[in-house]
């Protein structure tokens, strides 16, 4: 049966399809208001390839300058940023930082931080990477790998270098295979390991300063360990309700999103690690949050907003929009099909951006009624 056929789309959509005077108001309008057709939609290009892209796998805009678009591309350990991302007219840059075959190799997925850096410019984000810490290859695996922490300031990133391990602030390593990364407090962030298929609780304390090398003040906690999947080359990326202390998991190889309660959980085991111990937490609550072949098959991307999921699928090249009882709400196939989508965030302008990988560009959607958004 073809996704989302007919038979199951929800009686809002076809009272809005039948004109009936008595037909809700349309929700989760960010991703249309029509027939859910790629018709339906403008998809504006704000990136390709000839501006920098190498296999995006996932985007944010940085908080301090709202408009400015930040893109992380996998083939390459690069970023992209897009100045007035929302605007026509952009400008783009793109950086590798001088360490990048280590502290941002294949890259997947990226969030920005906490304004406080020890050194008095502000401004950071962290990310990871579907690494084993190969240094591009050069080396066998050996797992020495997890999210790295960074100034987004670009006096700083990917521009010094003081000390030959580029401009990172900071790495813990005990994440191989990092495919999600999401932003908790301070220097604080949970993400997804394929290797150990876990959801890791990250504390950078203190960042170390640009380019150093001591992480022994960083502090790991492991939930959920064996529940998550991994799947090669597709990103499962993360989103924090911070409300209810709720964190969504796109879980492709489980063909789901589920969700957990970081509130629950008891301390196990202390398991040693190369720098810092790993403290295990067991008893953790984790569910399915949409578990159903009709809508999803392997989801990537996660976005919240307004009380609304909104979930990128691999497996399909839609996008959808769920409440927080997992009830859907609304769709969009894109008509990118298969293997083209990953990560998705929402831009200072209510729009929804998301990268297709395949093409190696980023889109935007535009609707006609952006009153709504």
């Amino acid at each position: 049966m073809r996704l989302l056929s007919p038979l199951f789309i929800s009686t809002v959509f076809l009272a809005s399809a039948c004109g009936s005077d008595d037909a809700p108001e349309p929700v989760a309008t960010e991703i249309g208001d029509g027939d859910h057709t790629p018709s339906s939609v403008t998809l504006t290009v704000i990136a390709t390839a000839e501006d920098g892209l190498n296999q995006p796998r996932d985007l944010a805009f940085n908080p301090m300058r709202p408009n400015e678009l930040w893109v992380v591309n996998y083939e390459d350990d690069s970023t992209l940023t897009i100045t007035d991302a929302p605007s026509d007219n952009r400008s783009y840059e793109k950086r590798i930082d001088g360490y990048a075959l280590h502290f941002m190799e294949q890259v997947t997925a990226i969030d920005f931080g906490q304004d406080e850096t020890t050194f008095g410019i502000p401004g950071t984000f962290g990310t990871c990477g579907e690494s084993r810490n190969t240094y591009n290859g050069q080396a066998p695996g050996n797992d020495f790998t997890g999210p790295s922490l960074w100034s987004s300031d670009m006096s700083v990133y990917a521009a010094q270098d003081p000390h030959g391990l580029g401009s990172h602030l900071d790495m813990l390593h005990n994440t191989p295979l990092c495919m999600g990364i999401v932003h908790e407090d301070a220097n604080r962030y949970w993400t997804i390991g394929g290797a150990h298929l876990s959801i890791d609780l990250y504390d950078f304390e203190l960042d170390d300063g640009i380019g150093n090398d001591d992480h022994l003040d960083g502090k790991t906690w492991r939930y959920a360990e064996g529940q998550i999947s991994y799947t090669e080359g597709v990103a499962n990326h993360l989103e924090l309700d911070h409300a209810s202390g709720m964190l969504y998991i796109a879980d492709p190889g489980n063909a789901r999103v589920a969700r957990m309660d970081t509130k629950t959980g008891t301390e196990g085991a202390v398991r040693p690690s190369f720098e810092t111990s790993v403290q295990v937490m067991d008893d953790v609550l984790v569910e399915d949050f949409v578990k159903d072949p009709e809508y999803i098959r392997a989801p990537s991307g996660l976005e919240l907003k307004n009380e609304q999921l909104f979930v990128s699928d691999y497996g399909t090249g839609y996008l959808l929009a769920f409440d927080l009882e997992g009830e859907l709400l609304n769709y969009l196939d894109t008509g990118l099909g298969e293997g083209t989508l990953s990560g998705i965030t929402f831009g200072p302008d209510g729009k929804l951006y998301f990268v297709d990988m395949v093409g190696n560009r980023v889109l935007r959607v535009d609707v006609q009624n952006d009153e709504a958004l």
